[in-house]
């Protein structure tokens, strides 16, 4: 499933406030708090119509019953891996542009104060790009190769398949039903 890019939205639960950081960077929309029950996720995701980020197998089963779209993230993910992952699954863009970046605090809108800064129109806080915009981009090059290798392995190995189903794929093709994030 591919969303329209920046018009997707997500919601993370309350063990993946990092990820909800990335993608609020990213410019996407996207809600967390640390102490979020996961009724209250579901509640959101529909009224919203939101992407569950989620590592809670039980949450994601429940969602998916109630017809939502759920992305489960491995309890050891790390970040590359995981922005890879949903940059294939939901064509998220890896591309870091400021003017187009929430508020990785609050999920606010930025506005442009001056030539190098933009404040948070919902917490006023404040940001530039200082050191830390390369570790940024850094980061978001690594996610692009890892995504580019994921893709090549992926189309690799449907090509030498020719069509037919393993016993592998089979497992594969579970976990994907219910949006499991294979670290490779």
């Amino acid at each position: 499933m591919c969303l329209d890019n920046m018009q997707s939205k997500f919601i993370a639960d309350a063990m993946l406030g990092k990820l909800a950081r990335w993608l609020r960077i990213l410019g996407y929309d996207t809600y967390y708090s640390n102490d979020i029950e996961d009724w209250k996720v579901i509640k959101i995701a529909e009224k919203d119509k939101r992407v569950i980020l989620t590592r809670d197998r039980g949450l994601c089963i429940r969602a998916k019953k109630k017809g939502l779209e759920c992305f489960l993230i491995p309890p050891d993910y790390d970040i590359i891996s995981i922005l890879a992952k949903l940059s294939i699954k939901y064509g998220i863009d890896l591309e870091a542009r400021i003017e187009a970046s929430r508020c990785s605090e609050c999920n606010g809108i930025l506005e442009k104060v001056d030539e190098n800064r933009w404040r948070c129109t919902r917490c006023k806080k404040e940001y530039w790009k200082g050191k830390h915009w390369k570790t940024i981009e850094e980061i978001l090059i690594k996610a692009k190769s890892k995504k580019e290798k994921d893709e090549l392995s992926y189309n690799s190995r449907t090509r030498n398949r020719g069509g037919q189903n393993t016993s592998q794929d089979s497992k594969t093709s579970n976990n994907e039903k219910i949006g499991v994030a294979k670290l490779n």
